[in-house]
């Protein structure tokens, strides 16, 4: 006697799916296990020696122009400024400010984020990034930062604003954090589905979208890898929530907004800034305005949107911690 095992229609398939996937989305998001490690490092040689370990690490796995960026004067300075880059994108990103504030005598540290910038240009590849990952690259890079210089400013784009937003929560040794559009939540996801594509990005599988790339930047992946932006939403998360009891432990945070930004949403970053500045902290908000019609990545170059001539004396005095010049408006304490 045999027995035919019946065959399900799509319909079965789809409902049995649909279950399945809820299931998924609706298990909260792991962040408890994203606190601090700290271990700042004890003096100037140890925190160059730990760069430079990250640079050989970058070098077995990153194409040239992706590697860390260190630029000291050969000893401790006043201030060491941290720069974190956005998701696809590498240290080669901020460049052009790194070189400008070592020139005024800061030391700089541009760190490589997770599996971004690696030979072969795959943004499959940033499936592979991890909340876990980002939070050990933010606590490493304020190690190294503590012993380049007596105070420590974060400056960060993107990604690099919710790893900013997270050393702003966790790492007194900071004195000043500048996030610049941070990421969150994408604008085009109603508010209330954000924790449920959390859940389903981080757990579920990953979905690649490719943007051809440009050979002239090897150290750039352009398109989407959903489980990577997942995790980078999943820090933020981990920040906004620690932020509901507890406020920054950084000494002062700026927020820089940006009006014509299409990719970002700015209300869960104002969100933030007046829970911190409820919970006694020091936080200030500034934004591009609409007029100026910059791209989410405001340091693009001027053929992709780009103003350089707005954007670079902006981002420099917020560094610095001097007002910056009439493109950024101070928005006013109600935001």
């Amino acid at each position: 006697m045999t027995f035919a095992l019946p065959v399900p229609g799509f319909g079965t398939v789809f409902r049995v799916a649909t279950v399945v996937v809820g299931v998924v989305a609706a298990i909260p998001t792991r962040t408890r296990d994203l606190r601090s490690r700290p271990a700042p490092a004890s003096g100037y040689a140890a925190a160059v020696a730990l760069a430079s370990a990250q640079q050989t690490l970058d070098d077995s796995v990153a194409v040239p122009q992706g590697r860390s960026i260190l630029l000291t004067h050969g000893h401790r300075v006043p201030r060491a400024v941290i720069l974190l880059h956005g998701f696809t994108d590498s240290p080669r990103q901020f460049a052009e400010l790194a070189d400008s504030l070592y020139a005024a005598g800061d030391n700089v540290y541009v760190p490589r984020l997770p599996h971004h910038a690696e030979r072969g240009g795959d943004v499959g590849r940033l499936a592979g990034v991890t909340a876990e990952a980002l939070r050990d690259l933010a606590d490493a890079s304020v190690d190294i930062a503590a012993g380049l210089g007596d105070s420590i400013t974060v400056v960060g784009l993107s990604a690099g604003a919710t790893i900013g937003a997270w050393i702003a929560q966790n790492r007194r040794e900071v004195q000043r954090v500048v996030l610049i559009a941070p990421a969150f939540q994408v604008t085009h996801v109603p508010s209330f589905f954000e924790r449920a594509l959390v859940n389903l990005g981080s757990r579920g599988p990953n979905v690649t979208h490719r943007v051809a790339s440009d050979s002239a930047q090897p150290d750039l992946a352009p398109g989407i890898a959903t489980k990577g932006v997942a995790q980078v939403f999943r820090l933020g998360i981990a920040v906004r929530r620690s932020a509901e009891a507890l406020p920054p432990l950084a000494g002062e945070v700026v927020f820089l907004l940006n009006a014509n930004d299409r990719t970002v949403k700015a209300a869960p970053a104002l969100d933030l800034a007046r829970q911190w500045r409820t919970n006694g902290a020091s936080v200030a908000v500034y934004e591009f305005p609409d007029s100026l019609r910059l791209p989410h990545n405001v340091l693009e170059a001027a053929h992709r949107g780009g103003n350089s001539l707005a954007v670079f004396p902006s981002l420099e005095a917020l560094a610095r911690g001097v007002t910056p010049p009439s493109w950024a408006v101070q928005r006013e304490a109600r935001w």
